[in-house]
């Protein structure tokens, strides 16, 4: 979804999408871009008279990056026509990253990256290491993009306080119904498929303000719909697209949910504490708001005390775990009485699940 939305502001074109950072390095990020731009150095150019012919040959060198060391792949053409002769490779064999920056400046290049908090330390460490260089390059038209926790600015800048004013951080808040509808909507009608009201419905509910489950709904629902004649998409299609998503696409959180769930008590602390983490749109939450919001789903009084042990056991292995405190920059120890999922992808999620079981 990210990606969609920085195309309707840039050139698809210009876009180097990483869709996520998990198990990658900077070495793989900077590939990437320069495979992007097919970049490339003239490195001789001659007079003759020859017939027009080309050759290519490849090969791989071991390239120093400043800070970074990789085995970079590189290719080389040799085009003649009478006049000239032009050879090139596909990128410098020890380029810095000042040289990095400013080809990707001069090509307008949008760097998204996504899944910061997957990163490795040694990615950050990179990471911080090159967007320092991106600053004292003051680049214009180069624009680097992170997504992932509202942790994460502050794991980059602990590692180099002078990258702070180089980082704007901002806070994605679930979508709106109104949101949903236009983006339904619109995204139907470009494919000429008329969707039933029930279905737009559906899909505007129990995607729960999350781009990604309603990216995922509308591409498995549509494909369905955009096979008939006329192109009608019914509710039993958006019912078979959520279906599809819990039991297949996203099993895992599935099943990490029903473990952290499993109890024979009647009041259900760990669903509840569940629940009213996900339902709270701040990332971090206290003992207070999840106190206020279970005390509203079970109607009795419920004390802090009700719901600690239960709290406990969700950041256990026995039941996931599911749930974690907030460490300290500094590494001195946690923040007291704040809790944040382990994986973001169950706030959502969670939500999600506690509407199917609401109108099954």
């Amino acid at each position: 979804m990210a990606r969609h939305i920085v195309k309707s502001f840039y050139d698809e074109n210009k876009l180097v999408n990483v869709e996520s950072v998990a198990d990658k390095d900077m070495s793989d990020i900077i590939t990437q871009c320069l495979e992007k731009v097919g970049y490339s150095v003239e490195r001789k150019k001659t007079e003759n008279k020859s017939k027009t012919k080309s050759l290519e040959q490849g090969g791989e060198a071991s390239a120093g990056i400043n800070w970074l060391k990789a085995k970079l792949f590189s290719k080389r053409a040799i085009s003649s026509a009478e006049g000239e002769t032009v050879e090139s490779e596909f990128f410098v064999s020890s380029p810095t990253d000042s040289k990095i920056i400013e080809v990707c400046e001069k090509n307008e290049i949008i760097l998204l990256l996504d899944e910061l908090h997957r990163a490795t330390d040694s990615f950050l460490e990179d990471l911080v290491k090159f967007i320092k260089a991106y600053g004292n390059s003051n680049c214009d038209r180069f624009k680097i993009i992170l997504l992932g926790t509202s942790s994460d600015p502050s794991k980059l800048v602990q590692k180099d306080p002078g990258i702070d004013r180089l980082i704007e951080d901002l806070h994605l808040k679930s979508m709106d119904d109104k949101e949903r509808r236009e983006l339904v909507s619109f995204g139907m009608s470009d494919l000429a498929i008329d969707i039933s009201d029930p279905a737009l419905r559906k899909l505007v509910s129990v995607c729960v303000g999350s781009p990604n489950i309603l990216q995922y709904l509308c591409l498995e629902s549509s494909e369905v719909a955009f096979e008939r004649e006329p192109r009608k998409l019914e509710i039993s299609d958006v019912d078979d697209a959520i279906e599809e998503y819990v039991k297949k696409r996203e099993s895992r959180l599935y099943r990490t949910y029903m473990k952290a769930i499993e109890n024979q008590g009647s009041k259900r602390y760990r669903k509840q504490i569940l629940r009213a983490m996900s339902e709270i749109e701040d990332e971090y939450v206290t003992m207070e708001q999840i106190r206020e919001k279970v005390e509203s789903y079970l109607d009795v009084e419920v004390r802090a005390q009700d719901l600690s042990g239960a709290l406990r056991k969700l950041k256990e292995t026995v039941y996931g775990p599911v749930l974690r405190d907030i460490d300290k920059n500094d590494g001195s120890g946690i923040i007291q009485n704040y809790t944040t999922f382990i994986d973001p992808a169950l706030k959502a999620f969670i939500r999600m699940q506690v509407l199917r079981e609401e109108i099954s």
